[in-house]
């Protein structure tokens, strides 16, 4: 057999195994409560929203437009991208110099990678981000390698794509800027059309989204402002680093001496210093995963080393070790990364507790026909002029998904891009507030009392566990209350 059609094979294999497999499980849990966001963003199409740009929730819409508003059809493009970003392990071997074998072990690491297989089971930015910020380093590798103008094409178009995606991929920009400026023969090419080519492609693709956040008074700004207390909250450093060391797991040192390789090896210490510039600014603001995008490239290269060793056995050994590593980490962290158990066992193996993407896709079909009941069962005169208000924006998004909008007043809630649906003209006498204490909301109601709680099924502790809901008699009309009531964090 020729190296193309094997290469084909071992890249299509490896693409087709792991989307197989994400199609199999995928529809085991529910609607995750971001998913249900993105639907409910999908249906008020704008240039950007509070905490992601446009195209995510602009995706959702179309992919649920064609094959149906199901858990599993939403995430048939995740599923589809695991492929891609698998694809993309071996793409940086070959590029890095590596054989058909050191390609095929790359695509190992990349079908048993924790940190894809967790994040390629539901339909969240973290997919797309992936996708752009590999692509993106997999551009800036041919261009260190090469320099050509092509290169900086595409990676100025894959930039501004990501722009587009999620904003955590500026850190990335960061890291390349500094590179390109510490490099002298990098720098050397500003004096050529090419890095301007793909700054000006960037900024050109990102434009309709900078100019809703101008026109809007910089919402995301607000909002990343407001996200940094509740990261802190979350662990701050130290929970970081745990995320971070569980995304690689028994790779670490593959990654350890994939990051000393780049850094000693002289041509591709800018890669190093782009890999390396986002993992410092999350470290202090942000998230274990904001990075991940990173760690393909950086444990190729760790492959690269290997198979540089001069002693064969050694080589084969550490090789044969990576693909241990691969398959216990695959097989050891299998329940937490995919979602093969049932939701009646989620709380009973602990995995709720563990996994905040199983909790909150559980039961909201349940919560939809919960606050509808409760809608039905207060008295008449009250139900013509109350509204439903959740404190989270997953209950207006089952709602709409899961409930029947001719029995429902507007049900609407504050938190992030929902807080630009307030009907128009809305004129309700008093609310139902989901997941509000009454003395949470004394404030803005003559009277306050609760009513009920919500409850998940299986007794998953999820968001909506327990949620109080009040009855709230308004004091003052919700167009006039509704900028007090706004959370954009």
């Amino acid at each position: 057999m020729s190296v193309r059609p094997a290469a084909a094979l071992l890249y299509g294999g490896a693409a087709a195994a792991v989307i197989a497999l994400h199609l199999a499980t995928s529809g085991t849990l529910g609607f995750h409560t971001d998913e249900l966001y993105y639907l409910d963003s999908g249906r008020h199409p704008a240039l950007g929203y509070v905490d992601f740009p446009p195209v995510v929730p602009l995706l959702a819409r179309l992919e649920t437009g064609l094959l149906g508003v199901t858990p599993w059809s939403l995430r048939v493009l995740p599923s589809v991208l695991s492929g891609l970003l698998v694809v993309l392990f071996g793409a940086c071997a070959r590029r890095l110099g590596g054989t058909l074998a050191v390609q095929g072990i790359a695509l190992a690491v990349g079908i048993a990678s924790p940190y894809l297989l967790a994040a390629n089971s539901v339909f969240q930015t973290v997919t797309f981000d992936q996708v752009t910020w590999m692509a993106a380093l997999h551009w800036f590798l041919c261009v260190v390698v090469d320099g050509r103008r092509r290169y900086w094409i595409a990676l100025g178009a894959t930039l501004g794509i990501g722009l587009e995606v999620k904003f955590t991929i500026a850190a990335l920009v960061a890291g390349m800027v500094l590179a390109v400026l510490l490099t002298p023969r990098l720098r050397a090419l500003l004096r050529t059309a090419g890095p301007w080519l793909c700054a000006a492609i960037a900024l050109l693709v990102w434009a309709p989204n900078l100019a809703w956040q101008v026109a809007n008074g910089f919402p995301t700004l607000a909002y990343v402002t407001n996200h940094q207390g509740s990261i802190s909250e979350g662990g701050g450093v130290v929970s970081y680093l745990v995320v971070l060391g569980l995304e690689l797991a028994l790779l670490l040192p593959l990654w350890v001496g994939g990051m000393i390789s780049l850094f000693r090896d002289r041509r591709l210490r800018p890669v190093a210093i782009a890999c390396a510039v986002p993992l410092v600014l999350f470290l202090f603001a942000g998230k274990g995963y904001y990075a991940a995008g990173t760690i393909p490239i950086v444990m190729v290269q760790g492959l690269i080393a290997i198979s540089r060793l001069e002693r064969p056995r050694v080589r084969a050994g550490l090789r044969a070790a990576v693909l241990v590593a691969c398959a216990l980490d695959f097989v050891l962290l299998l329940q937490l990364t995919l979602p093969i158990t049932p939701p009646s066992r989620l709380h009973a193996t602990g995995l709720d507790a563990q996994s905040e993407v199983f909790a909150d896709s559980v039961g909201w079909d349940d919560v939809a026909h919960q606050v509808t009941a409760i809608y039905d069962g207060l008295p008449a005169s009250d139900r013509s002029g109350t509204v439903i208000i959740s404190r989270y924006y997953g209950v207006p998004g089952a709602v709409q998904v899961f409930g029947d909008a001719g029995r429902l007043p507007a049900v609407v809630s504050p938190q992030l891009s929902d807080w630009y649906w307030l009907p128009p003209r809305l004129t309700a006498t008093s609310a139902l507030m989901v997941d509000y204490r009454p003395s949470e909301v004394g404030w803005m109601c003559r009277s306050a009392e609760l009513v009920a709680h919500l409850t998940v099924p299986y007794q998953v502790q999820g968001l909506e566990q327990g949620a109080p809901v009040t009855f709230c008699r308004l004091s003052a009309p919700v167009p006039s209350i509704w900028r007090r009531l706004r959370d954009f964090s």
